[in-house]
């Protein structure tokens, strides 16, 4: 969904996610991060989306397709709690760089992107809301034989997840982008965790759907179709205090937007954790 990913150390040769200092200031109110930072793990972390090894596996519900969360590149977030119900964040990340790149030479990352997050707890911490606008400016090779242009783009994404009872927490989220060059223009997911079975407390049924409009490319055509539908159910089956098995089912309408056909794919994890 988004050009702007980048290995440290390129697909085959290993992979550093996050290299960085934390230094926490105002009495621990604040927090200001900065190296290598892996925007992921700090923006729109939907609790029952955001683990792509736990929970749901396909891209578009483990984080915005929208948002330029920029991993292992150089950049800084800084993190204020306003009060116990509110808090903010904002990041500033280079991007640009290829896969297979270092992202400390500057002859690789010309881009950067910001990122902010609010967020508010309600519902006596059921029910947290997050808003998340987002400004990028990037080199992009243009499709039209031009050479490279200077895009900016701009837009917002806000998801809200909510946990009624203990069986149940529900999701959904939305955005869209002003300049689809880099990303998707807009989104909408909804999703749930569902507990089946009272006496499997860690054991939940996965449930999301959702709709991807896609981006447009530098030369001005667009896909035959430009909407993504995505359906995915999985469960999550805890063997052990150290082992779970992941199996899901994904149905993909018009994957990649550029045909009506229709894709159908089955699979499982395995995940250890100690």
């Amino acid at each position: 969904a988004s050009g702007l990913h980048a290995d440290a150390m390129g697909p085959h040769e290993g992979i550093f996610p996050e290299v960085a200092l934390m230094q926490y200031c105002a009495g621990k109110r604040a927090c200001l991060i900065a190296g290598m930072v892996n925007l992921t793990n700090y923006f729109d972390a939907v609790s029952i989306a955001n683990d792509s090894f736990s929970s749901f596996t396909n891209d578009g519900f483990v984080n915005s397709t929208i948002l330029p969360l920029v991993d292992s590149n150089i950049g800084g977030i800084l993190q204020v709690e306003l009060n116990r119900n509110n808090y903010m964040m904002v990041a500033v990340s280079r991007t640009g760089c290829d896969s297979g790149y270092n992202p400390f030479n500057s002859d690789y990352c010309d881009g950067y992107a910001v990122v902010g997050e609010y967020g508010h707890i309600f519902a006596d911490g059921a029910a947290t809301l997050r808003i998340n606008p987002f400004y990028t400016s990037t080199d992009v090779d243009m499709d039209d034989g031009t050479g490279e242009r200077r895009r900016q783009n701009a837009g917002l994404v806000a998801s809200i997840e909510y946990t009624p009872c203990d069986p149940l927490t529900i999701y959904s989220r939305a955005g869209f982008a002003a300049k689809q060059y880099l990303s998707n223009s807009a989104e909408f997911s909804v999703g749930a965790n569902i507990k089946l079975f009272p006496s499997r407390e860690d054991d939940f049924l996965g449930i999301s759907y959702g709709v991807f409009k896609g981006q447009t490319p530098c030369d001005g055509e667009r896909a035959e179709h430009n909407r993504e539908q995505v359906l995915e159910v999985m469960y999550s089956f805890q063997v052990n205090d150290y082992f779970k098995v992941v199996p899901h089912f994904q149905y993909i309408a018009n994957p990649a937007y550029s045909t009506s056909s229709e894709n159908i794919l089955w699979g499982v994890q395995a995940v250890f954790s100690f």
